[in-house]
């Protein structure tokens, strides 16, 4: 996989949201550690994930509902449904992704410097 599940995820979920709460949500995470388990549970309790499974824009975003039930029990795998998303229908260009990693990077320390 190119890219971590946790960007993925974020990213087609903010697909989902109308703007006021896009923005509620990234707040939200930008205060929290750049680890996975942390910024998934977030994730998990500010999206309705199950949109995913009732009502996906993609037929294949029914794949990242049982990403989230099925294959994450410990930890975060890059293997399975997430890598079949991204593989087949995650197509977005590296200097986006590269630029969003930049924006959280900076989110983060600038929290850390604030504490």
């Amino acid at each position: 996989m190119k890219r971590p599940p946790n960007y993925i995820l974020l990213k087609q979920a903010l697909r989902y949201l109308p703007e006021e709460e896009k923005v509620a949500l990234i707040s939200r995470l930008s205060k929290l550690d750049n680890a996975n388990r942390p910024f998934f549970k977030c994730l998990i309790k500010y999206f309705d994930y199950e949109v995913f499974k009732t009502k996906p824009l993609i037929w294949q975003d029914i794949w990242l509902y049982n990403y989230i039930v099925y294959d994450t029990d410990k930890s975060l795998n890059r293997n399975g449904l997430i890598a079949k998303y991204e593989r087949e229908v995650f197509i977005e260009d590296d200097a986006e992704f590269f630029k969003h990693r930049e924006i959280v990077n900076s989110l983060n320390l600038k929290n850390k410097n604030a504490t």
